[in-house]
């Protein structure tokens, strides 16, 4: 007898013997196991003080299992994607049920999980996140030597690679281990990207591993921003409120006007600063309106702000066309007493 099998029927006995009230379920999850086809207990459902403690890790004839247990509350974590392990949930397997209404509770967080997982906004916004994981563990990885670059750079091209899979609308059934191959069985992917993913992990130099994830990097922002993420967004974009873009462009007018006055005086450094201010609102309004990328900031030159000044300009003047366009209206007034005639 295998030692999973051997170990699975005797958690399943234990259970039936000793936890009936305490433990929901015993599950098998083996997507990450070496004979990954097997049913082996992977973790159990407690609902009780006691039925957590029944947790084990141990090592028989060299093998070594940690038998966890993941309560009903976190499982629905994971149905809502808010764990890293998707496949924990999504390909799992019940072995032991208490009831009926257990077995029948953990397939319905099974299926709000696929509900989730087809759900083109929702993992857009899964997407973005992973991004966001992955810039941050790269700029930590700058300053890091030796095994922390590798370390990064693992990290790196997880994140990264998650969020190519999750925009579209999938996850890794063994999560880190065979990206590239399951990679290659999605739709969307950014060119090249396979390549690089194997380049870092063949590359012994931390810094020219740090130069391939900055580009990994840079290839997949452009993926997330120049892709159509989901379907729906077109309809829902539609039916974005443009009055709230009006009245934002009313809030942030001033600052452009603040652009002009300071780059016609030379300032460059307020200029500077009312600039960035601009492009992350600017950065804002265009994610959740589902607008292009409005690039301000890259016409900054501190000896020639007319350059940043006119760009300004530009974008003001579309800005104020998409707003008419969507039917917002904007609050403006050639005079005072026009102000008064309609307050």
């Amino acid at each position: 007898m295998k030692n999973s099998e051997f170990v699975t029927n005797w958690v399943i006995e234990q259970v039936k013997k000793n936890y009936v009230d305490d433990i929901a379920l015993v599950v098998s999850h083996t997507t990450l196991r070496i004979e990954d086809k097997e049913d082996a207990v992977s973790f159990f459902v407690p609902i009780t003080k006691k039925g957590n403690e029944f947790g084990r890790t141990f090592i028989l004839n060299g093998e070594g299992f940690d038998i966890w247990g993941i309560p009903w509350e976190r499982l629905e974590g994971f149905a809502e994607l808010e764990e890293y392990n998707i496949t924990v949930l999504a390909d799992a397997k019940v072995l032991y049920a208490r009831s009926d209404e257990d077995l029948e509770r953990f397939i319905g967080l099974q299926k709000k999980l696929q509900e989730n997982i087809n759900n083109r906004k929702k993992m857009h916004m899964c997407a973005l996140q992973a991004y966001a994981q992955a810039k941050s563990i790269y700029m930590q990885m700058l300053f890091g030597k030796g095994s922390e670059v590798k370390l990064g750079a693992g990290y790196v091209l997880d994140y990264l690679a998650q969020a190519i899979a999750f925009s579209n609308c999938r996850y890794f059934k063994k999560t880190q281990t065979n990206q590239v191959e399951e990679l290659e069985t999605m739709d969307r992917v950014p060119e090249g990207f396979e390549e690089k993913y194997l380049q870092v992990l063949k590359e012994r130099n931390g810094k020219a591993q740090k130069a391939l994830c900055y580009e990994l990097i840079c290839d997949v922002q452009v993926f997330l921003e120049g892709m159509s993420t989901y379907d729906e967004g077109k309809e829902e974009q539609k039916e974005k409120n443009f009055q709230d873009l009006a009245d934002w462009y009313g809030e942030l007018s001033y600052t452009w006007l603040r652009i002009r006055h300071y780059a016609s005086k030379q300032d460059y450094i307020k200029v500077y600063m009312w600039g960035i201010y601009l492009q992350h609102e600017l950065n804002q309004v265009c994610e959740d309106f589902g607008l292009e990328r409005l690039e301000l900031m890259d016409y900054y030159e501190a000896d020639n702000l007319k350059m940043i000044a006119k760009q300004a300009d530009l974008i003001e003047v579309k800005m104020r066309q998409v707003i008419e366009a969507g039917g917002g209206k904007i609050h403006e007034y050639a005079t005072a007493e026009e102000f008064l005639d309609e307050v």
